[in-house]
């Protein structure tokens, strides 16, 4: 077999295998963070976030109408599965080409020792990718980094392939290619063009001589490359397209055009390549025409409404996030940022101890040597990977260097520049909301490539060692080598992220919106506050048409004047506008306000009724008695030097409730902070995954439940699909979010077993009413989240599960808490008495409390020795039970 043949079935066949296991791990439905957006827009091709991604959506919109799944967000993830799977595959074609260069021979005369070590090492380099944390994770959801990796290895693949065929005629055509390429990347993500500068070295080595002037010149030739795709094309053309329209924009694509046509009469060739190429980057540039056409279609996720030319160059150029400077370091106003800039010496101190170890060190570690665990902040653990691929990367680097420095100064130009460059000019602030990652992915690609060499160099260190001579002895070496390769490196890989990476099986996000948005009442008006509970919110109402009656309003956006307008001016699948009293013009130029707690007050109409009608009809009691207004203390939910403000989003939490209360129910998501609640935290009771206001005052914040309303969400309206199924994993977000679940059962079965001989009267599934002990009711709800939830897979607040342990003892039912026992026990086993007092403190608490005494009173005389201490003894003693 001639080896362009084996490496073409090569690849084909690394391509389909990566792509079943990614089919294999790919998220059944919307993941979150921003996947539920992009799904949405796609389907709809509405307008996501700034600056968009155009080209993505188009994609996504074609795939969800590919009836390969039943869901239309698996139908988009398998984009990402694609995308990443290609990626691999030139992965393996870009290494071995590498392999090629290097060795300068003709890979037809290769002996069968030479092709094993070459074609076998390229393939460890793409699996070193494709088993790699970061990448496998962007790979099975719907998220843009997947085909902006694609891209990225598409370009330097181009390249490689202008190297090899330059000087034969037509070789312009994979220069013209790639900056296609480049333009069509723009519609997906900026990252890929950082790939220009590698594409413009491999260029320079092939046409010229290395010198100091001739590489000062490409110094200035890639940077004037990058300045003109990143300044003039991609942020120059909103600005002609803002001040000539469409006319303009065509009269510029005429005369590239001419330019073209003249060049090519004229046989300018570097000229007309240039111009060819030019062109063709604004042709894949014009998917951004999509996000202008939408935007004036006023679909109902526009975001930033970008319809005008002016808001269409605010778009593209993130004006809402504003600008990071280079320098300083430490450069957010904000107290919280402030805070931890605190905790560093010097901007220098900063950069390094936590922008460059922290957000990217780190995460190059979790790749290559091994990530501590799956969890936020984990660190890097060698015991994972045993450090094999990094230790095989760094040996490439070195030997890459050592047989051909000019291509391995385009891989090292390619990952500096998608790795520490990249840190400083994102400049991020500490805390960052999740961990970054996926930005480095262009980075983690390069020196996966690595990988792939420094396993050839070994090949070639060890043949010239053992003295293999023949070609029998040099092909059973290369046979060894990259099997154990395959196995310790790929293998090892393989085997520790499969099941973190293994998203089958994983409908958390998808029965969170829909827990979420059952929890209201109909045309109702729900305050989120973030991407999780918003995003996949968004997804069940514009992709399945789920409640598309609740009117979300996202309370970071709500800053923003074109937000508030779309609330009271657009009605989206039918829903209701949201009524303010600000004029259109007030709401635009919304800004903050500085202001004192002050008493406001809103009528409830008959909204006090219709608590006491329904307390009456299922027996259960009200904290107070309802009254005729809902009246509450304003307060600023922001404070700069002593003075208090409103921000944009408070004015508009308050407007909203003041002209839609009592008229419309209104509800803020459970993960939304007390600071955003305006005060209101008295006047809420908690209905599930949100709290609703209503017209009494609760004695303490947020106490308040509606046991009946609790009861028939958690046990005949919420999904908790896989949730105790231990062959199914969920990720960290997965896992967070669901312990909101447990606290719920309990905070239920705490309002139940008040008067466990009591009785409340339920909604039987006929629509009749039928009556529960409440002590029996309580009892199954425990069970109930012990059988969805189970406490050793779902972490608990020791106290929480302390509770369970007194609850199930006061109902009679102490054989049942034991599982809670034990797993206060296992979480003693790895604490000790001085580095949680706490924790065994409550543990002999649900010890007494289960009847085992003697144990309680061990744990307590320990802990008050341990402490030196005697109080605790006295402490415990008067401790009563919840």
């Amino acid at each position: 077999m001639t080896h362009r043949a084996l490496n073409r079935l090569l690849a084909v066949a690394l391509f389909a295998a990566v792509e079943l296991l990614y089919l294999r791990t790919m998220a059944p439905t919307l993941s979150f963070w921003d996947c539920g957006e992009f799904i949405a827009t796609a389907y709809t091709l509405g307008v996501p976030h700034p600056p968009g991604a155009p080209l993505f959506l188009l994609l996504g919109r074609v795939f969800s109408m590919i009836p390969l799944f039943s869901d239309i967000g698996a139908r988009v993830n398998l984009i990402s599965t694609l995308a990443s799977s290609a990626t691999v595959m030139l992965t393996y074609l870009i290494a071995l080409r590498f392999i090629i260069m290097y060795r300068k021979s003709d890979p037809e005369s290769w002996s069968p020792g030479d092709r094993v070590s070459a074609c076998g090492s390229a393939l460890v380099a793409a699996l070193a990718l494709a088993f790699s944390d970061s990448f496998w994770f962007n790979a099975v959801e719907t998220e843009v980094y997947a085909l902006s990796s694609f891209f990225t290895a598409m370009v330097l693949w181009l390249m490689l392939r202008w190297h090899e065929d330059y000087p034969n005629p037509g070789h312009e055509r994979w220069l013209m290619l790639m900056m296609y390429m480049v333009g069509l990347s723009i519609g997906v993500h900026l990252l890929s063009l950082l790939a220009v500068f590698a594409a413009a070295m491999i260029y320079y080595f092939r046409k010229y001589e290395v010198t100091l002037k001739s590489f000062a010149m490409l110094v200035a030739a890639s940077s004037a490359l990058f300045v003109l795709i990143y300044q003039v094309i991609i942020k120059g053309l909103p600005v002609l397209f803002q001040f000539a329209s469409w006319w303009g924009f065509l009269l510029l694509l005429f005369l590239l055009a001419y330019g073209v046509w003249y060049t090519h009469k004229e046989r300018f060739a570097m000229l007309n390549t240039l111009l060819v190429s030019l062109f063709l980057i604004i042709i894949g540039y014009t998917s951004y025409g999509m996000i202008y056409v939408r935007a004036q279609a006023g679909p109902p996720i526009n975001e930033n409404n970008p319809s005008t030319p002016e808001a269409f160059f605010s778009y593209l150029n993130r004006e809402q996030y504003g600008d990071m400077p280079l320098w300083p370091r430490r450069w957010s106003p904000e107290p919280l940022h402030q805070y931890f800039y605190q905790q560093y010496t010097s901007d220098l101190d900063y950069f390094v101890g936590y922008q460059l170890n922290r957000m990217y060190l780190r995460y190059f570690g979790w790749q290559f040597i091994g990530r501590e665990h799956d969890m936020e902040g984990a660190g890097v653990d060698w015991s994972v990977l045993w450090g094999l691929p990094f230790l095989a990367g760094f040996a490439g680097a070195v030997a890459h260097f050592r047989r051909q420095w000019k291509m391995g100064l385009v891989v090292t130009a390619l990952f500096l520049l998608t790795g520490a460059a990249l840190v400083i000019y994102l400049n991020q602030t500490e805390p960052q909301p999740r961990e970054r990652d996926y930005s480095y992915a262009g980075s983690f690609f390069a020196f996966a490539l690595w990988i792939g060499i420094g396993i050839e160099a070994l090949w070639c260190w060890l043949k010239v060692r053992t003295n293999a001579a023949n070609g029998k002895s040099q092909t059973a070496l290369a046979v060894v080598l990259i099997t154990a390769s395959l196995l310790l490196v790929n293998g090892r890989m393989l085997q520790a992220n499969f099941r973190v990476h293994d998203r089958s099986g994983n409908f958390v996000p998808w029965d969170w919106a829909w827990n979420i948005l059952q929890s209201c009442e109909k045309d109702a008006i729900l305050f989120t506050n973030g991407d999780n509970d918003t995003f996949p919110l968004w997804y069940l109402q514009e992709v399945e048409r789920i409640r598309t009656d609740v009117r979300v309003v996202n309370l970071s956006l709500a800053n923003t004047g074109w937000y508030l307008l779309q609330l009271k001016n657009s009605s989206p699948r039918g829903a209701k506008p949201v009524a303010f009293s600000s004029a259109d013009g007030e709401l635009s130029s919304i800004t903050y306000i500085p202001i004192d707690s002050v008493d406001v007050g809103v009528s409830a109409g008959s909204a006090g009724l219709m608590l006491e009608r329904k307390a009456a009809r299922y027996g259960i009691s009200l904290p107070s008695r309802p009254a005729d207004s809902l009246k509450w203390v304003l307060k600023p939910g922001f404070s700069y030097e002593g003075q208090g403000y409103l921000r944009p989003q408070d004015i508009a939490v308050y407007e909203i409730v003041a002209n839609n209360f009592p008229d419309r129910p209104i509800y803020f998501a459970l993960t939304v902070d007390q600071e955003s609640m305006i005060g209101l935290q008295r006047h809420l009771r908690l209905d599930g995954l949100a709290y609703r206001v209503v017209p009494l005052e609760s004695p303490d914040p947020m106490s308040f439940i509606d046991s009946a309303e609790l009861y028939r969400l958690l046990n005949e309206v919420y999904r908790f699909r896989n949730l105790n199924n231990p062959e199914v994993a969920l990720e960290e977000t997965s896992r967070k979010l669901c312990g909101n679940y447990t606290p719920l059962f309990v905070r239920l079965a705490l309002e139940l077993a008040v008067e466990p001989g009591g009785t409340i009267r339920l909604d039987g599934r006929d629509g009749s009413l039928r009556s529960a002990v409440r002590g029996e009711l309580a009892v199954e709800v425990l069970d109930r989240a012990a059988k969805v939830l189970p406490p050793d897979r779902y972490p608990m607040n020791p106290e929480l599960a302390a509770s369970v342990v007194s609850l199930y003892s006061r109902l009679g039912s102490k054989k049942k808490a034991d599982q809670y026992i034990d797993y206060l026990e296992n979480l003693a086993a790895g604490s000790s008495y001085r580095s949680d007092p706490k924790l065994f403190f409550v543990l002999a608490g649900a010890y007494r409390d289960a009847g085992r005494p003697r144990e309680a009173e061990k744990i307590i005389e320990s802990l008050a020795r341990e402490l030196q201490e005697p109080r605790i003894k006295e402490a415990f003693e008067q401790k009563k039970e919840p």
